[in-house]
């Protein structure tokens, strides 16, 4: 704070103060900021708050206020710690001024004003939450008027301090919740909140000369409760509001207290009302779409790196931009030189596959860049974090592109690589992926690389530990089993595919019908594939899951018409005899036989005693393997 000079304080917010502020040393006197701050109740909700208002900062948009800096600091006077939030001062004022002179004067705000103010919304919104970033305070005064009918928005909330339930209670009166969405109340803060705030916003501008302040805040507090108290305003709305007739079932949609029943930003500029207001406020939305000369595209992308960077971003909504910057990364992605900026190269590239998801090019070029960093990066932690944050919008790319066999090689090969996050499988999962991802299995069983890369993230997702999908993952079973017929001979999708069946078959999710085709497919796949170590593994623990369950699977083991599995086991161990990590899985394949007397028999008929003799004798180190023998020696002595 020292290097700035206070002029004056603004009326305190709900949640902070606002000084207008100059710099010190700043030789244009006319320049102002607003520093906002908010004040933490400790070191780590300040740190906290701080991290996660960093990404103002990279916000650059005609219709969102600029955020010059952002620091911590202490308040030796009352002793307490502030975040202090420094933002560009447009030195006009706020849409809750220019509301209430309306509503003084009982006039209306014309049709233009409305559509021109909806337009640079929606824009500003869809360039925000495309960036996975949310207002989380969208209100009337939070929402600078820099013109007559031009906007900005300004005062953004983070999760830590929008959070702050002590705060909520003591210092927000009801009235600055008028604009608030029914979930923020249980403080879920989305990018469908901001939609639901933003139709508030809207029927308080058109209500000027029809309610008056009191009774709009009313209103707005009531379709809260009951989104049908709406159908009582439209009526006089309309006839004030001939012209934009379009924009009431909008509205409707907007103020739904179910979330999941709004549109987004993004559902928002489909519809022909707002693509027209996007037009009136000259948006930069991604239907609206920009372009630029070839010849300036080409001059700007033979500058140094750390300029096309700065291009890239400066041209975030022009498709043939991005793609041909994201094919400039891939051609120096393996050059040691770059390494430093593989982690600017992945968060420009995944927020182009957020912004331009209807690309099938751009998102092509931009999973291909992923993988290559992925298996290129030295800190491949730090852009695993990056890519774990846009790994369900990756799965709004699967779903948008359901029919692009080629894309969705690609798209899956990168989701497997997520998935081996706990963080992106979690969110994968509640993102509802296991749907695509049997669909995708059905639709495209020929292909191999499709086939191993979802059985991949199927394997991640059934041996999570938050695993609430049983019903689903029970519809996998048939889906993966058909895969493996289909892939018998194909090694690495068959080890891919044996290791989701274990997985399923670790969450009870086979049936005991399914017990004894799946027994008899797992033999079929280790006897064409019996040379290959991983798939031997992963095939004996599937097995071995099995038999725990039931001794159906245990007898269609000794019994199977194209051989016993005990002679394959073997055959198995002989192979890979110099493998401990395979001849482990053998023996806990083994041990589950045992159980079932029946069984042990036709093992003491086949010399089972003398195969785990020579097993003893050969890992005398190894302490699991031992272990599993001698208990397996007692069962069949006895």
């Amino acid at each position: 704070m020292e290097k700035y000079e206070v002029l004056e304080q603004l009326q305190p917010g709900a949640l902070g103060t606002m000084l207008v502020a100059e710099l010190k040393t700043e030789m244009d006197a006319e320049k102002k900021y607003i520093i906002k701050q908010v004040e933490c109740i400790e070191e780590k909700q300040a740190n906290e708050a701080l991290k996660e208002a960093r990404d103002l900062l990279k916000l650059h948009h005609s219709n969102i206020c600029v955020y010059k800096e952002l620091f911590v600091t202490w308040d030796n006077e009352i002793s307490s710690l502030f975040l202090c939030l420094v933002m560009e001062h447009s030195g006009q004022g706020d849409l809750s001024a220019a509301i209430k002179e309306k509503r003084h004067k009982s006039e209306k705000i014309t049709d233009m004003v409305i559509m021109s103010f909806l337009g640079q919304m929606v824009d500003a919104l869809f360039y925000i939450h495309t960036q996975n970033i949310f207002h989380r305070n969208l209100k009337p005064s939070n929402i600078l008027v820099t013109g007559e009918a031009s906007f900005m928005l300004s005062d953004f909330g983070t999760e830590t301090l929008m959070t702050d339930e002590m705060k909520w209670k003591i210092r927000v009166e009801e009235s600055c919740k008028s604009w608030m969405a029914p979930e923020t109340f249980g403080f879920s803060f989305t990018e469908k909140s901001d939609i639901w705030s933003l139709g508030c916003i809207l029927l308080d501008m058109m209500s000027c000369s029809v309610l008056n302040e009191e009774e709009t805040m009313y209103f707005l507090q009531d379709i809260r409760q009951d989104t049908n108290r709406l159908e009582m305003i439209v009526i006089p709305l309309q006839a004030e509001y001939t012209s934009s007739a379009p924009l009431f079932p909008i509205l409707f949609m907007m103020l739904q207290i179910e979330p999941s029943m709004r549109p987004t930003a993004k559902d928002l500029t489909d519809d022909p009302f707002i693509r027209e207001c996007l037009t009136v406020a000259g948006a930069s939305s991604v239907k609206l779409k920009k372009s630029l000369l070839p010849k300036i595209i080409d001059v700007f992308l033979e500058a140094r790196i750390e300029e096309v960077l700065e291009f890239m971003q400066a041209f975030w909504d022009i498709e043939e931009v991005q793609v041909k910057a994201i094919q400039l990364f891939a051609s120096s992605v393996r050059d040691k030189s770059a390494w430093t900026y593989l982690l600017k190269f992945t968060e420009l590239t995944t927020f182009a596959m957020k912004t331009h998801v209807d690309s099938p090019k751009l998102q092509a070029d931009g999973c291909s860049l992923l993988l290559e960093i992925l298996s290129q990066a030295p800190e491949q932690d730090a852009v695993m974090a990056l890519i774990e944050n846009v790994a369900t919008s990756l799965l709004d790319t699967v779903r948008k592109h359901s029919e692009n066999e080629e894309l969705l090689s690609l798209l899956c090969t990168l989701l497997m690589m997520i998935s081996a996050s706990e963080v992106a499988a979690e969110n994968l999962r509640k993102a509802g992926i296991i749907t695509d991802l049997l669909s995708i299995l059905s639709g495209f069983p020929h292909n191999a690389k499709i086939c191993f890369s979802c059985c991949g993230v199927l394997w991640s997702l059934a041996v999570g530990e938050n695993n609430t999908d049983h019903a689903l993952l029970k519809s996998a079973v048939p889906v993966i089993s058909a895969v493996l017929q289909e892939h018998l001979q194909n090694g690495p999708v068959t080890e891919s595919a044996c290791s989701a069946l274990w997985a399923l078959s670790l969450q009870g999710c086979l049936t005991e019908n399914e017990y004894e085709s799946t027994t008899a497919l797992l033999l079929d796949v280790l006897r064409m594939n019996l040379e290959r170590p991983v798939l031997v593994k992963n095939t004996c623990l599937a097995l071995a899951s099995l038999l725990r369950l039931s001794e159906i699977p245990a007898l269609r083991f000794i019994t199977d018409s194209k051989g016993s599995g005990i002679k394959l086991m073997k055959d198995a161990y002989h192979l890979h005899i110099n493998d401990p990590d395979v001849v482990e899985n053998i023996c806990m394949l083994i041990n589950e036989m045992v159980q079932y007397e029946d069984v042990v028999l036709d093992m003491l008929s086949q010399k089972t005693e003398e195969l785990l003799s020579e097993i003893k004798r050969r890992f005398p180190s190894s302490t699991e393997i031992i272990t599993l023998v001698d208990a397996m020696l007692l069962k069949l002595q006895k």
